[in-house]
């Protein structure tokens, strides 16, 4: 959508956002979703298959830095690339169905498992509000920050393209240790329960974010996006395996999407355009310190409102995929 922003701004932040809503930010959490599922139902950790995704990300990040000072359209153009690739991949894959599969299918196991009925149930569960309160004042408080994370980076180097490139290896190094505790997270999880893996997410975001807003030197900055390979693992296996404990596993995927995914987004809407002037007004260090006692603050009333559990069964113990 690059030359149709050159013609008609308007017109093309609209067709942008359009096209990063539906495929990104949707098709992401579509994504993680179907990963959850599939791991579930063959018996294996959702964390251990999510490191694929950190290495990749970790990849992407160095290679785009260095791109962007180059000519940014060539980013794109890889990624237009790939895309293709990934399409021609799906469309000649031919999943078998084992034997198990079809005599769950004809006990009705996968049938949906979500109606009118059912989320009018949920509405009404406090459980599931409390679930509702962390996402909106924890993780989308946290998305929107980051979001502008990279600007704010830039500002501590003379030269922004440089400050790009710096921001790219920081990525890289940072998912490649996220990919190394996502891979651990699974039995962390198990252990400490999905409640304290939110809680300690929370925290996590917290001191990032409150952090930012003292910090005066790159290096200081560089140390605190670090806090973020710690963070995505706890908050991404925590919130699956608490949906799967203190829901029907059945509604795994259906809950991800719309407690935690459309509701982070929905809420981002309205917290970006508040942010987004807060920037303009009092400038970033001031308003990450009022984003990080927001998000702290949150995080202690989550303390109440989540429901903890003193077993916890790990994500690949259950049999029906949601």
């Amino acid at each position: 959508f690059s030359p149709l922003l050159q013609v008609n701004i308007i017109a093309g932040a609209l067709v942008g956002g359009l096209y990063l809503g539906i495929v990104f930010s949707s098709g992401s959490g579509a994504v993680e979703a179907y990963i959850e599922r599939v791991s579930r139902a063959n018996r294996f950790e959702y964390g251990k298959v999510r490191v694929a995704g950190c290495v990749g990300w970790a990849l992407c990040a160095s290679i785009t830095g260095i791109l962007f000072g180059i000519d940014p359209n060539i980013t794109f153009w890889i990624a237009s690339g790939f895309a293709l690739v990934l399409g021609v991949l799906l469309w000649f894959s031919r999943p078998e169905s084992s034997n198990s599969a079809q005599v769950m299918d004809a006990l009705g196991a996968n049938r949906q498992a979500f109606s009118l009925r059912v989320a009018a149930e949920l509405l009404r569960m406090p459980r599931f509000w409390g679930f509702i309160i962390y996402v909106v004042g924890v993780a989308s408080v946290y998305d929107v920050f980051d979001q502008q994370f990279a600007n704010f980076f830039k500002g501590f180097f003379a030269d922004p393209q440089r400050g790009t490139e710096v921001f790219g290896f920081v990525t890289t190094g940072g998912e490649l240790l996220n990919a190394l505790i996502m891979f651990c997270a699974p039995a962390i999880v198990n252990r400490i329960g999905a409640k304290n893996a939110l809680l300690t997410a929370g925290i996590i975001m917290s001191v990032r974010i409150l952090g930012s807003s003292f910090a005066t030197t790159a290096v200081e900055v560089v140390i605190l996006k670090m806090l973020h390979m710690f963070e995505v693992p706890f908050l991404l296996v925590g919130t699956f395996k608490y949906i799967s404990s203190a829901f029907n596993p059945k509604l795994s995927a259906t809950l991800f999407l719309i407690g935690f995914n459309l509701s982070k987004q929905l809420s981002g809407v309205v917290l970006s355009a508040w942010v987004g002037r807060m920037y303009d007004t009092v400038g970033f260090h001031q308003a990450y310190l009022i984003l990080g006692s927001i998000t702290l603050g949150f995080t202690v009333i989550s303390l109440f409102t989540l429901k903890g559990s003193k077993t916890l069964l790990p994500t690949a113990g259950y049999n029906n995929a949601a």
